[in-house]
């Protein structure tokens, strides 16, 4: 059932950071010396005596001044601490979204020709062929973004090739998920669709186990499933894999019957993986999802993007 909601998500972006000179150089029983600061300058650190390791991977301990696990960095220049709490993403980062974010359900303002015709929020997207009436669409929508601040490569590092990234990842539910049109935007503005919108056709299609009897004016989020894009999936794009008559699974829906829904897995994009070539590795990577079909509804609970770890070269510096 193709069910209308329109919901508009304001979504915080990760703030820089890193090394804090204010910060108190106490340790949880340190041996004294040293330690690099984002400035270059060095920090002495009082000799306590020897340091017993506990973990630095929490909001609390990524933020409390105290190198708790003895490696000689603390807060948000130890590798661990990166995407925790405030501190920015160093090679990759799992991001939890703290409450599931209801998607963008057909929110436009009318047809275009170019960006320039569409409010500063949204974009122009060529809808395909309409199966009613003939000729190409083009609209003006609003999309779901969510972006992530990478730090930890070298200062002119650069997207070489496919082998790069290693994987993006997201749990989410949908209960057609034939309405989507997802990218990787990078910090240059290059993207790669992980999934392009094929047009308004084709059969229901669930992404995880979706509640499609939710109202419009009271959605409810259904259960996520986990699917990835990578370079070396073996599956093809989603759409180009269930079109062909790929294996899907049977899930409840809110009826009580059962609903076809995406197997969750590994996937290829639908653009490939060269179209970032040549984009700054550092900076803010973004995942952005519109809804291009009327009706229906869904979540996404968190998403992830691994880089290949031979490209880190440090955490240790904000992002500038």
């Amino acid at each position: 059932m193709k069910q209308l909601v329109m919901m508009v998500v304001m979504v915080g972006l990760l703030p820089a950071c890193g090394s804090d000179d204010r910060r108190p150089t106490r340790g949880t029983g340190e041996d004294g010396g040293t330690s690099t600061m984002s400035d270059g300058g060095l920090v002495s650190r009082p000799d306590t005596g020897p340091c017993t390791p506990t973990e630095e991977n929490t909001p609390e301990t990524c933020s409390d001044g105290v190198d708790n696990d003895c490696d000689g960095r603390w807060d948000c220049s130890d590798e661990t601490c990166s995407g925790v709490g405030s501190c920015p993403v160093c090679g990759s980062v799992d991001t939890m979204l703290g409450a599931p974010l209801a998607l963008p359900d057909g929110v436009g303002s009318g047809t275009c020709t170019s960006d320039a015709d569409c409010s500063a929020a949204q974009s122009c997207f060529n809808l395909g062929e309409d199966p009613i009436f003939g000729g190409t669409t083009q609209e003006c929508r609003e999309s779901y973004r969510s972006s992530l601040d990478f730090i930890g490569f070298s200062a002119d590092a650069v997207f070489a090739d496919p082998s790069d990234i290693v994987s993006v990842c997201v749990t989410m539910e949908h209960s057609w998920v034939r309405d989507l049109e997802m990218r990787l935007e990078a910090p240059n503005g290059q993207f790669v669709r992980l999934q392009a919108f094929l047009g308004r056709e084709g059969g229901e299609l669930y992404l995880g186990e979706a509640d499609d009897c939710d109202s419009a004016s009271s959605p409810e989020p259904g259960t996520g499933a986990t699917y990835c894009w990578t370079p070396t999936a073996t599956r093809d794009a989603m759409f180009d894999y269930a079109n062909a008559g790929g294996a899907v699974d049977s899930v409840p829906d809110c009826s009580g019957g059962t609903a076809d829904s995406l197997p969750p897995g590994d996937y290829g994009t639908s653009d490939p993986w060269t179209n970032l070539v040549g984009t700054p590795m550092n900076g803010t990577w973004t995942l952005s999802v519109t809804d291009l079909w009327g009706a229906d509804n869904g979540y996404i609970f968190e998403w992830s993007i691994t880089f290949n770890s031979r490209n880190v070269e440090d955490c240790s510096s904000p992002l500038i």
